[in-house]
Parts: structure tokens; C-alpha cells; sequence
């Protein structure tokens, strides 16, 4: 895993979540791993090519909104 277990007890800590023993990290730490996995896939996408979806669109409408 990319984030040791207290950083994640700091995370925790700071956004008010569950206090967690070493056995709940051992149990969850198969899924953040996918999830750590997933992300660093996502980093090696290509997405020159799509619109951003931020982008403002005109109204179509002709009148003043």
C-alpha cells in the first residue's frame, strides 16, 4: 500500500471517521490497494482528445437567462 497505517489513523482522525485496529486495516487494505491501483491506471489515460466538461455552453434559446 502507498499510504501507511498512520497516515490513514491521521486521515481518520482528521475527517472524523471510525478508529480502526490493526486487524480492520488488514481487512480493508486488499480494497484501498485496488483502489490505489485504479487511480494509478487512470493517471496513464490519454484524454487529449475529450471536451472537458467544465466547458460553458451557449443557450440556444435567444433569450436572456
Amino acid at each position: 500500500m502507498d499510504i501507511d497505517r498512520k497516515t490513514l489513523r491521521d486521515m481518520l482522525q482528521l475527517y472524523q471517521g471510525i478508529e480502526m485496529s490493526d486487524e480492520e486495516f488488514d481487512l480493508i487494505e486488499p480494497e484501498l490497494q485496488s483502489y490505489f491501483d485504479i487511480v494509478e491506471k487512470m493517471k496513464e489515460l490519454d484524454l487529449s482528445d475529450v471536451p472537458s466538461g467544465r466547458l460553458l455552453r451557449a443557450s440556444e434559446g435567444g433569450g436572456s437567462q
